[in-house]
């Protein structure tokens, strides 16, 4: 099987370009694809070689009678195959006569599920695209790493993003232009280990000094709650973590930097709490579907329905709990913690480096250290970070392409966590102001912080590259 890298590199016999795109772009046969190289190399997808054996032949007789003869045969990825020849087709288009014909809607749309695909394949998390002048630039985000840059036609992806934000998306509005800063959402529905798969991307656009990127994060609208016992945490965090959810009030808090898992927590917290407890979960953008609960959409700068707003509107339906999955500023803040003082629980993820970061964080969103230091507001604060493991396979063999971790030279990530139960002695650290000397206080003692386990982790090279 020929690398999808690889497949992007060949170049295409143009004579039999039009009978090759025929044969890939059957909607009915998204597995069905195939290609000849200048070299004389057929490339073809499984599918396309048990199943349309008699349009090979006629192909290859169609290139032999065009001066070509075929000598080598090779197996690759159908969505591969189709984004070569979308590419080709793009460059033909650029030096002819069609040089201002965009790439049509339906293969513009077939070359962007052809990427979710491949992004699925290698287990992305993102897709990344920057748009120069001349090409676009692709990559993945595996694992934490930044994988599988490669260069696609600038043509052939920008009417990808284009058509489907144009067609598929629900909340994207305005026509198409890369010089403006844009979010929106698009769902799709894609072939992945012979199952359909409903996937939603989270798409935001902005301009850069010579072009455009976008970036599209993954989201499978089928995926389901990731239970708590499941997360990787200690025996001794969860056991905290359980004891502190039978309160009937006060602020749980995850903690970490963007795409650490802190939405996957939350949603695992909630899932704990008894289905006797209304649970409103106000959410920009709703991630993880949990049919259990209350999801409402926030949008952050909405006059309305932002999250301060909201947090108000949820108090009034007669919650247990409220979950919000970012306090990102001070008007959150505030309502969270009028939320807990008035006798709910309520639970939410924040941007910090660890917990003390949060308590620092919260203080610098106007909270008073007395209003954090009433017992009972604050219960409890988890900090987080997913550390990349080792592929034992590029270990075991460095130089090898590896099929297991796709070039990413990890094969998944571990769940590391700090856990800040708010006490009467951290209680009064933030009264007194002298929280850096409570956390050295707990390192004495034995508290394991996040940075003792990243520096644990690290001490192990990777692999070498």
């Amino acid at each position: 099987m020929l690398p999808e890298d690889q497949v992007l590199q060949c170049q295409i016999f143009l004579p039999s370009l039009t009978e090759c795109l025929r044969i890939s772009e059957r909607p009915q046969q998204p597995d069905n694809a195939v290609l000849v190289t200048n070299e004389g190399l057929l490339l073809c997808s499984l599918v396309a070689w048990q199943e349309s054996a008699l349009e090979i032949i006629n192909l290859l007789q169609f290139t032999y009678h065009q001066g070509l003869q075929v000598r080598l045969r090779m197996l690759a990825p159908a969505r591969a195959i189709r984004a070569a020849l979308h590419d080709a087709l793009a460059q033909t288009q650029q030096t002819s006569a069609h040089a201002n014909q965009p790439l049509d809607q339906t293969r513009a749309q077939q070359a962007l599920e052809d990427l979710v695909q491949q992004a699925l394949v290698i287990s992305a998390s993102d897709i990344h695209l920057v748009f120069t002048p001349c090409q676009a630039l692709l990559a993945f985000r595996v694992h934490g790493r930044l994988i599988g840059q490669a260069e696609r036609n600038r043509e052939t992806m920008a009417a990808a993003i284009a058509a489907s934000l144009n067609t598929r998306s629900d909340d994207f509005r305005e026509l198409f232009d890369e010089q403006r800063l844009s979010a929106a959402s698009i769902s799709i529905t894609v072939a992945h280990q012979n199952q359909p798969q409903r996937i939603r991307l989270r798409v935001q656009k902005s301009p850069t000094r010579d072009g455009f990127a976008v970036t599209m994060r993954l989201q499978n609208e089928q995926q389901r709650v990731v239970e708590l016992g499941q997360l990787g945490l200690t025996a001794k965090v969860h056991r905290q973590l359980l004891e502190l959810l039978l309160q009937p009030a006060g602020m749980i808090l995850i903690a970490g930097p963007t795409g650490q898992g802190k939405t996957t927590t939350l949603a695992a917290i909630n899932w704990v709490i008894p289905r006797t407890a209304k649970v409103i979960s106000l959410e920009d953008p709703i991630e993880i579907i949990q049919p259990h609960i209350e999801q409402k959409p926030v949008i952050a700068d909405h006059a309305e329905l932002n999250f301060a707003n909201m947090v108000k509107v949820a108090l009034r339906e007669d919650p247990d709990v409220i979950s919000i999955s970012e306090i990102r500023d001070a008007a959150t803040a505030k309502a969270a913690y009028t939320a807990a003082l008035t006798g709910h629980l309520v639970t939410a993820t924040v941007h910090a480096h660890d917990t003390f970061g949060v308590l620092q964080r919260l203080l610098d969103l106007g909270l008073s250290a007395e209003s954090l230091a009433q017992v009972g507001v604050l219960r409890g604060i988890l900090a987080q970070r997913l550390q990349s493991t080792v592929c034992q396979a590029c270990v075991a063999h460095p130089q090898a392409p590896c099929a297991v971790c796709h070039g990413a030279r990890v094969s998944g990530r571990q769940l590391l966590t700090e856990f800040l139960v708010i006490d009467e002695k951290v209680r009064l650290a933030l009264r007194q102001g002298e929280l850096e000397q409570c956390r050295k206080h707990l390192l004495q003692l034995g508290w394991l912080s996040l940075e003792q386990q990243l520096g644990e982790t690290l001490e192990e090279p990777l692999c070498n590259a």
